[in-house]
């Protein structure tokens, strides 16, 4: 498996909307522990309970611009979650690790 790096929370985004499912190594805000989630953005995915009823590509910059936080779906929780980028370590896909880098 190739090493490749991520730069910024915004080429994060664009990595996990190009695959159908990513897994991605974080430390949690609260308590600082580790959290290794598997996560999607394919609405293919998301059971239709859970599917936004308009996404805001404006909302979506304006987290990750102030907060550096991503929205993803948790398939291993069935709901949405939080991914901070500043205490992401990694993301993988089926053929490539990323390094996040600051």
């Amino acid at each position: 498996m190739a090493d490749h790096n991520i730069d910024s929370a915004i080429e994060l985004l664009d990595k996990i909307t190009e695959e159908d499912i990513v897994t991605v190594k974080f430390r949690k805000k609260d308590t600082n522990e580790e959290r290794i989630m598997r996560c999607t953005l394919n609405f293919d995915r998301i059971p239709d309970r859970d599917k936004p009823k308009s996404v805001s590509l404006k909302k979506i910059l304006k987290l990750i611009k102030e907060l550096g936080i991503l929205h993803v779906y948790d398939l291993d929780k069935m709901g949405w979650r939080s991914i901070p980028f500043e205490r992401t370590e990694w993301m993988e896909t089926p053929k490539i690790k990323y390094k996040i880098r600051r």
